[in-house]
């Protein structure tokens, strides 16, 4: 039985797993991937000692820092969890089954969808959720960006190197990116944006992908197709939390799990870090910083048999 096992492997998984190297614990880093969502990231301004760095480079540098302690994650997906009298058990995706004295959840989130016909059929096929993986795809054409805070806008950022037109769709009557950001993107003449506007409908067909995307004005209560050659969804993230459901873990509305100062949760024992939890800031930094609050406060735990 390992001391402690970390599930997930973005910024904060890394961050804990060096910590947790680093006072010796036994313990195990369980993830499909290393590197989560800064993966796709691409160009990054607010981490701390880089004043820009590439998502895949950040990554590639917090490999560099896992190996120099050895560190050896398990390249596998935890799909269920359940409590034992002194311990947690895990079961994977490969049918390994492992267990833990404590749980550190660092299981991050995914792209929330907009849910509406034809996201589904075109996703890959005109509909993308990773501007760094296909903003080059695009390169002489029109794009609609469907969400007006730093996601959308880091999007359209990275999209005004390739298309030809850019439309930002914003449900709210207000843009939410930093301002910075709202400099560099609206000072082109490339960029428009429809506040107060919803994506109802992704329209195409089988040999062309994406054509078009049906909006809805609010303001004047109109529908109307929109012609565009893609659409690029930036509308938030979904805590990746299906997997507590058979602990005592509380979870807020947004499913996203609380903690408390110490990255605690309602179930003894369990630890999390990161965009899953309730912290507000869902930033590449602070994900690193709670992964490295939350392991000391596995191992102050652990030691001292404390829990509040």
């Amino acid at each position: 039985m390992y001391d402690l096992i970390i599930v997930g492997g973005g910024p904060a998984g890394i961050s804990a797993s060096i910590y947790a190297a680093r006072k010796k614990m036994n313990f195990l880093l369980v993830s499909r991937d290393i590197g989560g969502q800064v993966l796709t990231s691409g160009n990054i301004e607010n981490y701390l000692g880089f004043s820009e760095v590439d998502g895949v480079q950040l990554v590639e540098r917090m490999i560099e820092h896992m190996n120099r302690f050895k560190i050896s994650p398990l390249s596998d997906e935890v799909t269920a969890i359940e409590k034992m009298d002194k311990g947690f058990r895990l079961k994977t995706l490969s049918g390994k089954t492992l267990e833990a004295r404590t749980l550190l959840l660092c299981t991050g989130s995914e792209h929330r969808k907009l849910g509406v016909p034809g996201e589904k059929e075109f996703t890959g096929f005109g509909v993308s959720y990773c501007y760094t993986c296909d903003a080059p795809f695009y390169r002489g054409k029109s794009v609609v960006v469907v969400g007006g805070g730093n996601a959308g806008f880091e999007a359209a950022e990275q999209l005004l190197q390739y298309a030809k037109h850019i439309t930002i769709i914003e449900l709210t009557d207000t843009l939410r990116a930093d301002e910075i950001l709202k400099e560099k993107v609206l000072s082109s003449d490339k960029v428009k944006v429809l506040l107060r506007h919803g994506v109802k409908e992704i329209k195409g067909d089988s040999q062309k992908g994406v054509t078009a995307v049906v909006l809805e004005d609010l303001e004047r209560g109109e529908v109307y197709e929109y012609p565009t050659d893609g659409v690029f969804v930036e509308i938030g993230l979904v805590p990746n939390t299906d997997i507590v459901e058979n602990l005592d873990v509380l979870r807020n509305d947004r499913k996203e799990i609380i903690v408390d100062c110490n990255n605690r949760t309602s179930e003894k024992g369990v630890y999390a870090a990161g965009d899953c939890t309730n912290v507000v800031a869902k930033q590449i930094i602070t994900a690193a910083g709670e992964g490295a609050k939350a392991l000391l406060s596995v191992y102050h735990d652990l030691t001292y048999g404390y829990h509040s």
